[in-house]
């Protein structure tokens, strides 16, 4: 498990990713019972800076009270704990994973007092998650976006994903590189991972929360950019065939960052125009790289950290 570094963070004690091991028994592979986030550190002069990682954290303690999951950490000591790992590790940037499960004892569906609530942080080098200079093409799914009067949608639960699985795999199946998905209603709701923007001359939508999106970190940095670029952003729904008239279609989330869509079930999209969709991801890794004096709080550089 090289790819994971020397270290990682488990219950409280540091130990190498080969001796991350659970039970078959585990609550969490039976009934999928975890929780997790993504965050990026990035290469900066001043070494790794982690973006957002307090939000990214804060949000974890959401998704595990929507189920009502007691985390044994504090916001600060997972905090600490995801500085010391990128340190340890020696990254300069990575990507980093931390997540929550439910483990032994159980004998039912539901969890007992007595079900451990294990938390772990894992980090390792990723790059690009989808081709930033070409843009991606993306068909709308078969398959619609889980309704928030199912699961909570705002919790990243490791269950809902199975979801963005179908959606995703899909997509891949029909020659594309990801799917958009319809909420029960008909409305556009997000990608199988990422969010969803389409840019109509001076104006950018994206579908509002009711529509089976989850607020992501990333998604709520564009929009701060983007007005801070003069733009006007709206929230609201959108009905499917807006997306084939759109200026432009650019993604957005953690692994993603900021990706344009050329193409919607073989439609293109602006003719390949990818203006906003790129002046929104200069401005967005001037914010993950501290370059951006006034969101220098959205940074949290790993040595500085260390150091206090």
């Amino acid at each position: 498990m090289e790819q994971y570094g020397q270290w990682m963070w488990q219950d409280g004690a540091w130990i190498e990713p080969t001796d991350a091991n659970t039970s078959i028994m585990t609550h969490a592979i039976h009934y999928g019972s975890g929780f997790f986030e993504g965050i990026r550190a990035y290469h900066t002069e001043e070494g790794p800076a982690i973006f957002r990682l307090r939000e990214h954290l804060e949000r974890l303690v959401r998704s595990c009270a929507y189920y009502h999951v007691d985390l044994p950490y504090t916001v600060d000591e997972l905090e600490q704990a995801t500085i010391e790992l990128i340190e340890r590790n020696g990254f300069e940037a990575c990507y980093i994973r931390p997540f929550v499960f439910l483990g032994t004892p159980w004998q039912a569906l539901m969890p007992t007092q007595e079900t451990k609530v294990h938390v772990a942080i894992s980090c390792w080098p990723l790059g690009e998650y989808f081709s930033k200079t070409v843009g991606i093409r993306a068909k709308v799914a078969s398959y619609r976006r889980v309704s928030s009067t199912m699961m909570p949608m705002q919790a990243k639960a490791a269950a809902n994903y199975m979801n963005s699985q179908l959606l995703k795999g899909e997509a891949v199946r029909d020659g594309y590189d990801e799917a958009i998905a319809l909420d029960m209603n008909g409305n556009v709701s997000e990608a199988s991972v990422a969010n969803i923007f389409l840019v109509k001359g001076k104006k950018i939508f994206t579908p509002s929360l009711d529509c089976s999106v989850l607020d992501g970190i990333t998604r709520q940095t564009v929009i701060d950019l983007a007005r801070e670029e003069g733009f006007e952003v709206i929230e609201r729904h959108i009905g499917r065939d807006e997306l084939y008239v759109a200026d432009e279609i650019f993604l957005t989330g953690t692994a993603a960052e900021v990706t344009s869509v050329i193409e919607v079930d073989n439609i293109s999209i602006g003719g390949g125009v990818q203006t906003v969709a790129t002046n929104m991801l200069t401005r967005y890794r001037e914010a993950v790289t501290g370059q951006i004096e006034h969101r220098r709080d959205w940074v949290t550089f790993v040595k500085a950290a260390v150091k206090e």
